[in-house]
């Protein structure tokens, strides 16, 4: 087949969209290629960023026939072969290596990017290459550092204290990753790392700017709650912090986003934030593009903290950028200098693989291994750990021995019966509770989570369920879309209401009018905002919401709906992060088959930025 068809069946199959044709249409005419190679190869770059990778990788696509969403093989379909279409590539002028201004890009006769993204990861590379070695503003007192460690950590145990690693690395280096799963304490030691750095700060007679930023206006407001939580447990740090109120943002408001116009940002290389310490939560959810704005607009001479686990869903956006930045391809460990550092400070044993002098990154990145949410005993805690490290087979027993207080797994075919009861206890407390404050804290508990935002095990008809159980035991009374007691979530920002996506609200009546409805979420000082659901920005009912929206919170118990039949949705990370959203209690409606299939299935994300970090081909 000659590949002007295939490119004409890929556009019919669905394969490719819109987007992809048009694109591969506008640059060959621009640049006067009528290569059908060339175009396809534009179309599958284009395909790629929508798809969450960074490049397309031209290898892993030709090694199967093109499929479409069902995972069947298109039919009169069929790439050429890895010679016939690097030929063509080289061959056009629209094609380059990166080292020109060209639409296209193809970087080791593999991976083929659009011209911008290619551009963002370079430039992602540089930044955080420029501020590895770079000494910060606050060059620390290592003898004055080593008593705050003790101050302020246990003291050593039999097992490695990671936490202490982390605040010994995060003091050392100006660039530092902490990643770790659910209750291994990244927001605890993020408040002993202030701790630390204020010492020193104060020891210098300065004050320290303190940002903390998170992708999403609900995990900027869990960050925030958790620090004001975590210092507030101990009146030392109390004491310590003063009147040193970290405030929390999103990234976008940070770096003035719009502020210069549509897509525009305030802060850039050029304008940098004045901040001395900028510490990211969620950063798994950072995508390619705004974790390069962000790093750029930060100086390279202030402390960059990164926060989050690895393992968790990739950003909805291109990229999967804390993956590439944790994970060197193999088993890495500390250069041995800064090995020896780290235990003279900490008085910890660090034993395992030792990394190459040159591999300094493998310096700033430490992952917190130890859960003090769980104990051993836990269904979350193991079986999270089984889904994180894809033992499928494992898993898939441990779930079926059906002795887990915190864990329960039921067919989905049941779920119009099974989650009568759980609806009800999950919600009946928020609904007869009066006060707007006391009310979203019950809200907040408990939450319905699904693979799917359509279909018989999807969001809406999960919502009508949910509405439907609340009034047929007379919690709710249904009056059109606004009642008292609908729980919403904001899907867009409003900056001029300060209400971001994610944020989670709740109608009730007015206290002054018992006629007029008011929309009411939190605000960061523990109160309460107000406004007229006519002035809203888009939302949507939340009794239950996608596993993807869920990132960046958390509930004392969840229930989770997965389809009961294959989807190409599901995956090891979905799972993983579902289950992780819950402290106390899970119940998981799903078939054995469907829970093993999403355990196996990885999520792979094409880039070469991992590559470009670690120094490899």
């Amino acid at each position: 087949m000659s590949s002007t068809p295939l490119l004409e069946t890929l556009f019919k199959s669905k394969y490719l969209s819109d987007l992809d044709h048009y694109l591969a249409s506008a640059l060959g005419r621009i640049a006067q290629e009528n290569d059908p190679l060339v175009l396809l190869g534009a179309a599958v770059a284009c395909k790629a960023t929508t798809m969450g990778h960074v490049c397309a990788d031209l290898e892993a696509i030709v090694s199967r026939a093109p499929q479409d969403d069902n995972g069947k093989p298109i039919p009169g379909a069929s790439w050429p072969s890895m010679k016939q279409w690097l030929q063509a590539l080289h061959g056009s002028k629209m094609v380059g290596d990166g080292e020109a201004n060209s639409p296209i890009v193809l970087e080791n006769d593999r991976r083929l990017y659009l011209g911008k993204y290619w551009d963002l990861q370079r430039r992602l590379v540089k930044a955080v290459r420029a501020r590895i070695d770079q000494p910060g503003t606050i060059v620390p007192d290592e003898e004055m550092l080593k008593k705050g460690i003790e101050r302020w950590f246990e003291p050593p145990g039999d097992e490695t204290n990671w936490q202490k690693v982390a605040g010994a690395t995060a003091l050392l280096k100006n660039f530092s990753v902490i990643s770790g799963g659910p209750g291994t304490g990244k927001t605890t030691t993020v408040v002993k790392i202030l701790a630390l750095l204020l010492e020193q700060s104060r020891e210098y007679g300065s004050d320290l700017l303190i940002d903390l930023l998170a992708p999403t206006g609900k995990a900027a407001a869990r960050l925030e709650e958790s620090v004001r939580s975590a210092r507030a447990m101990d009146n030392n740090l109390e004491d310590l912090f003063g009147d040193s109120i970290c405030k929390a943002s999103t990234i976008h408001r940070r770096l003035g986003y719009g502020r210069r116009g549509p897509g525009s940002f305030l802060h850039n290389e050029k304008n940098p934030i004045g901040s001395d310490v900028v510490i990211v939560d969620e950063a798994s959810m950072v995508d390619l593009a705004l974790m390069t704005r962000l790093l750029e607009a930060v100086p390279s001479s202030s402390r960059l903290i990164l926060l989050g686990d690895e393992h968790q869903l990739a950003s909805v956006e291109a990229g999967a950028i804390l993956g590439d930045i944790c994970n060197c391809g193999e088993e890495c460990g500390w250069t041995p200098g800064f090995s020896k550092t780290l235990e003279s400070l900490t008085g910890e044993s660090l034993t395992g693989p030792v990394a190459l002098e040159e591999a300094t990154l493998a310096d700033c990145i430490v992952e917190l291994r130890k859960s003090y949410r769980f104990a051993e005993s836990s269904g979350i805690g193991n079986v999270s750990r089984m889904i994180r490290d894809g033992n499928a087979e494992e898993a898939v027993k441990y779930l079926s021995r059906g002795d887990h207080e915190d864990l329960t797994v039921t067919s989905p075919d049941e779920l119009y019966e099974a989650a009568r009861e759980p609806v009800l206890q999950g919600y009946r407390d928020y609904l007869e509770k009066t006060d707007p404050d006391e009310k979203l804290k019950a809200l907040g508990k408990f939450r319905i989570l699904c693979a799917h935002r359509h279909g018989p095990h999807g969001v809406g008809n999960l919502n009508w369920l949910v509405e439907f159980i609340l009034e047929q035991e007379g919690l709710i009374e249904r009056a059109g879309d606004w009642y008292p007691g609908r729980p919403i979530m904001v899907t867009e920002n409003d900056y001029q209401l300060g209400l971001f996506n994610g944020d989670i609200g709740l109608i009730t009546i007015d206290e002054n009018d018992d006629e007029t409805l008011r929309a009411n979420f939190p605000d960061s000082e523990g109160g309460i905002r107000s406004f007229s659901p006519a002035r809203l920005p888009a939302h949507e009912t939340v009794y239950a919401t996608t596993i993807h929206k869920s990132q960046g919170s958390e509930f004392d118990r969840v229930l989770i709906v997965l389809p009961n039949s294959p989807s190409a949705l599901l995956s090891r990370e979905l799972l993983y992060t579902a289950i992780t959203r819950a402290k106390k209690e899970v119940l998981l409606f799903g078939e054995e088959e469907i829970i093993s299939a999403a355990i196996e299935k990885r999520i792979e994300r094409a880039s070469g930025l991992r590559d470009a970090l670690w120094g490899k081909k």
